[in-house]
């Protein structure tokens, strides 16, 4: 009985900690403009992320670039900045909290 009780509970856990994810678009080199119906285009779902991120080695918006979910600690704020890659190359890195939010 107890050990049906442990297992539930750990079920359960994984469950929450699973629908706490956020849904991202992942693609390496994404496709300009942005499509999201392009097979090169998927859809990532971590239950650790919180943010997803677009990132780029220009501010240019029409710039080659990456989507999908944030590494920890990459995102403290919504928006765009200037962040140091591992490394030290500068990336323009946008950052947002939401469903598919880095589809911009």
């Amino acid at each position: 009985m107890m050990k049906n009780l442990i297992l539930l509970i750990g079920l359960v856990m994984i469950y929450i900690d699973y629908t706490n994810g956020i849904s991202c678009y992942y693609c390496a080199d994404c496709p300009i403009p942005f499509n999201a119906k392009l097979n090169s285009v998927t859809v990532n779902t971590l239950a650790s992320a919180s943010w997803c991120a677009k990132k780029s080695s220009t501010a240019d918006p029409h710039a080659r670039n990456s989507r999908g979910p944030a590494e920890p600690g990459l995102c403290t704020a919504s928006g765009c900045s200037w962040k140091t890659g591992p490394g030290g190359q500068a990336i323009w890195t946008c950052c947002c909290q939401g469903d598919f939010c880095n589809c911009g």
